[in-house]
């Protein structure tokens, strides 16, 4: 299961998040306390440094998913889509760390917003 998600985050995000998100790294120097303490707010989305170059939030105001938002899903477990998505991108920008990405809550879940703890562990 865990690899359909895999495939089915890049799938999703890898023409138009992934470029997206580089693009923001990038102005941002690679600095990832940057990304989520300041630029990553507004546009539906919402970051916080919870340790600084350690620990960070990531949040989405309400689901993104197509799939979600049409009612074709709605089993939680649908939201590991996300966390390995999330995973993907923070790979392509940093791919010698070790990241680590825990649901928090999630729409489906019943929770007004998405919200992810990655974890940078190297």
């Amino acid at each position: 299961m865990k690899e359909k998600h895999h495939d089915q985050a890049i799938a999703c995000v890898k023409d138009s998040v992934l470029p997206a998100q580089i693009k923001l790294y990038l102005s941002c120097d690679g600095d990832l306390d940057r990304v989520y303490g300041e630029a990553m707010n507004g546009n539906g989305y919402f970051g916080k440094v919870i340790v600084p170059g350690h620990v960070y939030e990531l949040g989405y105001e309400k689901c993104t998913c197509e799939k979600v938002l049409s009612g074709q899903i709605t089993d939680p477990d649908h939201c590991n889509c996300s966390k390995q998505s999330i995973l993907y991108i923070l790979r392509q920008m940093e791919p010698e760390s070790i990241f680590d990405v825990k649901i928090l809550e999630t729409v489906l879940q019943g929770a007004d917003h998405c919200r992810f703890r990655i974890t940078k562990k190297g």
